[in-house]
């Protein structure tokens, strides 16, 4: 008994011996040994990271507000580019008396314009048009029935009311200063 108690003394001295030869050769454990692997992979992932948060979330503001040439940039939707537009909400809403009602009925509309160019935003403001807008966006709303200001006819409203804009300020074809109408609020009692 006494010589298998030396067995294990001794084989216990062999294996701190070996634990020791192993710390003096270098090797150490295995995370010391990956240590440099494990950051490197960190810091790939890190690039990679940069890199995809740069490509969603876009360039600079200025890059954003110009294509590199100066134009304004179009904004896409979907596949279809589409010029982006400048939108003039300075309009107060609009309250006709539809046509046929003697007055017992009303509609109420607010508008906003989707114009083409700042300067066109600019001339109207300057130039205090947005009465005049308003009387004629008022004769197109109020030559009409209650049947044709029914929601299925709002497309056809506001092309007539776009063609009447255009015509207005901008008599001389082909630019267009309205792109676009949009019904904010379209009430009808």
């Amino acid at each position: 008994m006494a010589d298998e108690e030396g067995d294990l003394l001794g084989s216990m001295d062999e294996l701190g011996d070996e634990e020791g030869e192993e710390e003096e050769s270098g090797e150490g454990s295995p995370l010391m040994r990956y240590l440099p692997l494990i950051g490197g992979v960190l810091v790939v992932q890190l690039i990679i990271g940069y890199v995809i948060a740069a490509l969603i979330f876009g360039g600079s503001d200025e890059e954003t507000a110009e294509g590199g040439d100066g134009a304004p940039a179009a904004v896409q939707v979907g596949e279809i580019p589409i010029q982006e537009e400048v939108v003039w909400d300075k309009l107060d809403p609009i309250v006709v008396n539809p046509a046929g009602t003697g007055g017992l009925r009303f509609c109420s509309v607010q508008v906003h314009l989707g114009l083409s160019s700042q300067p066109v935003f600019d001339a109207i403001e300057n130039n205090k048009l947005a009465s005049r807008i308003v009387d004629r966006l008022i004769a197109v709303l109020s030559e009409r029935t209650i049947d044709q200001l029914d929601p299925r006819h709002h497309d056809d409203i506001k092309e007539h009311m776009k063609t009447v804009l255009n015509e207005f300020l901008s008599p001389n074809p082909p630019p267009e200063a309205v792109k676009q109408v949009y019904f904010q609020s379209f009430v009808l009692q």
